[in-house]
């Protein structure tokens, strides 16, 4: 057995050798699906992004992260987000990495009186008691609302490197945003520059 965690935690190791240097930035753009895991909000929003990238060290980098999510039932997101990451180096073009970050998102009609929900999706509706959305958040027909809440994300990413310049990659997070956690599913592009 201890041969077998020898084996491992020298395997990690050899993992943390990094073609990233300090100093390197990249920008890049994103494609994804968010859906909403709240209970009563089945919300599944597609977004687009922009990202921002600087290696503070070798293995360790910073994103800025700008998405807008796209209606869904009336509801939009519009978030801003620093992420952490630390990357590991599976081959010479292969890195993956956990994120985690703390952010900003505006979220665009996030209930209204129609039919995208009904009174069963909140157990004493009339009264408003188990509504997720304060009842002070509610306002006629006419006019539109908006909540604004801060994010956490944590996740994981992984991304190949097309040339010296250009990589592909995925990531997962979930992503708690009170009364809206959701795990947004993102593709993308990165230029190194």
């Amino acid at each position: 057995m201890k041969k077998f965690l020898l084996t491992i935690g020298l395997a990690i190791a050899g993992l943390s050798s990094f073609a990233q240097e300090k100093g390197d930035m990249s920008v890049g753009v994103n494609l994804g699906v968010a859906p909403c895991i709240e209970s009563g909000a089945s919300l599944t929003n597609f977004g687009i992004g922009a990202k921002f990238r600087y290696h503070v060290t070798s293995p360790i980098r910073v994103e800025a992260d700008l998405d807008y999510w796209l209606k869904s039932k009336e509801c939009d997101f519009l978030d801003f987000s620093v992420n952490a990451h630390y990357l590991f180096k599976v081959t010479d073009k292969i890195n993956v990495y956990p994120v985690v970050g703390l952010g900003y998102a505006h979220i665009g009609n996030p209930i209204s009186y129609d039919d995208n929900f009904e009174d069963s999706d909140y157990p004493d509706y009339e009264g408003y008691s188990n509504d997720p959305w304060e009842e002070e958040d509610y306002m006629d027909d006419s006019s539109s609302n908006s909540l604004n809440r801060m994010l956490i994300n944590v996740g994981v990413g992984a991304e190949y490197s097309l040339t010296d310049k250009i990589s592909v990659g995925a990531e997962i997070k979930f992503q708690y945003i009170k009364d809206f956690n959701r795990i947004p599913f993102k593709v993308g592009v990165t230029y190194k520059f």
